[in-house]
């Protein structure tokens, strides 16, 4: 199998994996385990797995701004977590799982606004695919939970800015990765990241595990079942963990081909489970934001092919 090959196929495993975290919040809905729990699993599984691979006796090096970093990323994914938990009392999984898994967008506009980074016509397409993919989810039919009627035009709006949020909130790690996979340390030729990997993520999963944690602790939700809680966390963490490692494999493999094969098989594998495993209906609405999320995928990277 050439390389080529063998990285598209490990690319493709690397979304699945990470699709695994989308089912997971749709499964644990009827043991009463709530996305704060889920992220709290995976900050713990990462800060463990990263505690065997970092090196604590540079871990001092490392400046305030990326302790700082690591907040903002914890309160980001808190602000997700607490949003998709709405969102999925809302409506389905897909397009809270399509809108949650467009985070190259934000990093595109972050990359312009403050890296100086150009944004091509085809870039600019993608943002509004994008963005049109977002209108498309928040047109899905909900069901509120008392009456189970059609949403009106507010109750449209009200979802659709929390997908915003929700695709804001969980894109603030990826911002935080572009960004220091292009600041230089003062008087070195190598990246924060680049010179850091394995203390930066642990910085990143120990932070998630703590501030997810301590909210999900305090608002008191119990799971029905702290067994299946358990069962959840593990799959959601080792679909994390998974997923990381796979795509580090194939990280020599063209970044186009790699991102583009990757984020498909996330979008894709997450629509199809909550349509395969929780009977979620089909919709034109669904087709819309399905059909556009993947777009602003390759559109995004298509660039890189030309």
């Amino acid at each position: 199998m050439s390389s080529t090959i063998m990285s598209v196929v490990l690319a493709a495993l690397s979304g699945l994996s990470l699709a695994v975290i989308g089912v997971t919040f749709r499964w644990g809905q009827s043991k009463n385990i709530v996305p704060l729990h889920i992220s709290t699993a995976i900050g713990i599984a990462g800060a463990i797995f990263f505690a065997f691979k970092a090196d604590f006796s540079t871990i001092g090096d490392l400046p305030a701004f990326i302790y700082i970093i690591a907040i903002v990323n914890g309160l980001g994914q808190l602000l997700t977590m607490i949003l998709t938990r709405v969102a999925l009392r809302r409506g389905p999984l897909s397009p809270v799982w399509c809108a949650m898994n467009l985070t190259f967008l934000i990093v595109i506009v972050y990359s312009a606004l403050f890296l100086s980074e150009n944004i091509s016509l085809l870039q600019y397409l993608a943002l509004g695919s994008g963005i049109i993919s977002v209108i498309f989810a928040s047109s899905i039919e909900t069901e509120k939970a008392e009456s189970q009627v059609k949403s009106n035009w507010k109750d449209k709006l009200i979802y659709g800015i929390m997908l915003i949020l929700i695709l804001i909130g969980n894109s603030v790690i990826f911002v935080a990765i572009k960004d220091l996979g292009t600041r230089y340390i003062p008087g070195q030729n190598v990246t924060w990241l680049a010179a850091y990997t394995n203390n930066i993520y642990f910085i990143f999963y120990v932070v998630l595990a703590l501030s997810n944690g301590i909210v999900a602790v305090s608002q008191k939700t119990k799971p029905t079942s702290i067994g299946y809680l358990v069962g959840l966390g593990a799959l959601a963490g080792a679909g994390s963990i998974c997923g990381m490692l796979l795509l580090s494999l194939c990280a020599q493999a063209p970044a186009a081909v790699v991102f583009t094969i990757n984020g498909t098989i996330i979008i894709l594998g997450g629509a199809s489970s909550s349509v395969i495993f929780f009977k979620e209906k089909i919709t034109r609405a669904w087709y819309g934001t399905i059909g556009f999320g993947l777009l602003a995928v390759i559109l995004a990277n298509m660039d890189k092919f030309i």
